[in-house]
């Protein structure tokens, strides 16, 4: 979030942690970036989707019983339905960003081995005849696309490309965010090349190595 959080910034939301003997009684939830409100709570996207998937609310991703972190193999899946006989009937990932070049959000911001890693998964179960999905959120509504960030960790875009091969459905939504709350707000096309086939040197600004999820 080197974009987001510069000196200079003045203005954002905190919330109380409520959680004793945290090193600090408060979260940082938005930040005010130019004349935009960008969320930089990575814990509310799930929330949302969990509440909208329960309203089966969300374009493109089918109506069911969704279950929240569930087991697929080795990993952790945001949500899964399970069929009648026990197997995963679908499968769904969320993947939080802030990050933006022009209109186009960019996902991830710092190289991330557990994203590819869910990828991976996901593609997987596609091939194995189970509906596997990913849902990029979008923390800000200043974006009309989102896509891989192929010039920051172009493993995980790698693993973007094979997924969809595989079958796996990408989606996009953007959210917005108000001192209230945030929601969700509306889909946005899912770009496999958001700066052309090479990614293009300008698709995102090359930080610190840090995880991603």
């Amino acid at each position: 979030m080197e974009e987001l959080l510069v000196p200079g910034t003045t203005t954002g939301w905190i919330v109380g942690a409520g959680h004793p003997g945290r090193r600090t009684a408060y979260d940082l939830v938005a930040v005010r970036h130019g004349a935009v409100r960008v969320s930089v709570d990575s814990r509310i996207a799930p929330r949302l989707v969990r509440a909208a998937l329960s309203l089966g609310a969300l374009p493109g991703i089918p109506e069911g019983d969704w279950r929240a972190e569930v087991p697929f193999g080795r990993h952790r899946i945001d949500f899964g339905i399970r069929g009648e006989d026990g197997p995963f009937r679908a499968l769904l990932e969320i993947k939080s960003s802030n990050l933006k070049v022009g209109r186009i959000a960019l996902f991830p911001d710092a190289p991330t081995e557990r994203g590819r890693r869910h990828l991976e998964a996901l593609a997987r179960a596609s091939r194995e005849g189970i509906d596997a999905h990913v849902l990029f959120a979008i923390q800000r509504p200043d974006v009309d696309a989102i896509g891989p960030n192929r010039a920051l960790d172009p493993a995980f875009a790698d693993a973007f490309d094979r997924a969809r091969a595989a079958g796996v459905r990408c989606h996009g939504i953007r959210l917005s965010v108000r001192p209230e709350g945030v929601e969700l707000d509306r889909p946005v096309p899912v770009r496999p090349h958001p700066f052309g086939p090479g990614g293009g040197a300008a698709s995102a600004p090359a930080g610190p190595k840090r995880a991603s999820g």
